[in-house]
C-alpha cells in the first residue's frame, strides 16, 4: 500500500505540477544591470564576489563592475561582478542568485567568437531543464573550486570544440552589453523551440504548455536523477578525454 500511495502520490505532481509551473513560472524579456558598490549588496552576495575577486586579477583578469541585474525570475534576485581578460578576450563572471530560501553563487569563464559560437565553463550545480543551444556550448564542473584550475579548463575544452575560430573582440566600455545579450537572448531562443512565447506586454517570456509539461516532469523524480547523473558522467567522461582527471579537484567533478 505504501508503494501504491507512493506511486499515486508521485503521478498526482506530474500531473498538477506543470499546471502550477505554467501559470507561475516566467523569465524576464530584458536585463538591465545597474551598478552597485560592494559595501551595499547583501552581506552573502559580497562575500561571494570578494573570495574571487584576488584569484581572478592573478589570471589576468579585471573587475568591470558588480552589479544588480533585478528580478529574471519571480521571487529571486540576480547579481552578478563581471571580469574581463583583454589580452586572452575571455570574461569572467561570479553569478549569485538569492531566493527567499537561500543564496547559491558560481564562478563561469566564457569566451565568444566571431562565427556566434560560445563557450561557457562553470562551476553551476544546476541540471538544465531545457535543451542547450549548439551554439552555446556550456560545461558545468561544480567541484571544481580553485578558479586557475576551472580557467585552465576552459581553455582546454576551447582547444577541443573552437579550434581555428576567432575569439570575439568586445570595445572597452562595451563588456556588460555582451552580458546582456546573453541573458536576453535566453527567452527567445525557448521561443523558437516552442517552450516560451512573448507575454502580451512584452515583459515576460511565459512558458507554453509544452514547455511547462516537459521542464516540470525533467525536475521530478526520477527523471531528475537520471538526468543528473547523465550530466555528472558526460562531465567525467569529458575530464578522461583532457587528461586532467589526475587532480583531486577534477576527481570530484
Amino acid at each position: 500500500m505504501i508503494w501504491l500511495d507512493a506511486a499515486a502520490f508521485l503521478g498526482a505532481l506530474h500531473v498538477i505540477g506543470p499546471i502550477v509551473v505554467r501559470f507561475t513560472l516566467r523569465f524576464s524579456a530584458s536585463c538591465r544591470p545597474s551598478e552597485v558598490f560592494l559595501e551595499d549588496l547583501p552581506p552573502k552576495v559580497a562575500a561571494a564576489f570578494r573570495h574571487r575577486m584576488p584569484e581572478l586579477k592573478s589570471l589576468g583578469f579585471v573587475h568591470l563592475g558588480s552589479y544588480d541585474c533585478g528580478s529574471l525570475t519571480p521571487e529571486t534576485r540576480n547579481y552578478l561582478a563581471y571580469f574581463a581578460n583583454r589580452k586572452a578576450n575571455d570574461f569572467a563572471s561570479v553569478c549569485v542568485l538569492v531566493t527567499p530560501k537561500k543564496t547559491v553563487s558560481y564562478l563561469e569563464f566564457s569566451t565568444s567568437f566571431t562565427n556566434g559560437f560560445n563557450l561557457e565553463t562553470n562551476t553551476n550545480a544546476t541540471v538544465p531543464l531545457t535543451p542547450e543551444s549548439p551554439a552555446h556550448r556550456v560545461w558545468r564542473f561544480p567541484k571544481i573550486g580553485n578558479a586557475e584550475e576551472l580557467y585552465q579548463l576552459h581553455h582546454r575544452l576551447l582547444q577541443k570544440y573552437a579550434p581555428g575560430l576567432w575569439p570575439l573582440e568586445t570595445s572597452s566600455g562595451q563588456e556588460l552589453d555582451r552580458y546582456v545579450r546573453v541573458i536576453e537572448n535566453y527567452g527567445p531562443r525557448h521561443a523558437q523551440i516552442g517552450y516560451m512565447r512573448l507575454s502580451e506586454g512584452g515583459e515576460w517570456y511565459e512558458l507554453t504548455w509544452k514547455g511547462a509539461c516537459l521542464m516540470t516532469w525533467r525536475g521530478l523524480w526520477p527523471t531528475s536523477m537520471i538526468c543528473r547523473l547523465l550530466q555528472r558522467r558526460a562531465m567525467q567522461d569529458e575530464l578522461k578525454g583532457l587528461h586532467v582527471l589526475g587532480t583531486t579537484a577534477a576527481q570530484k567533478a
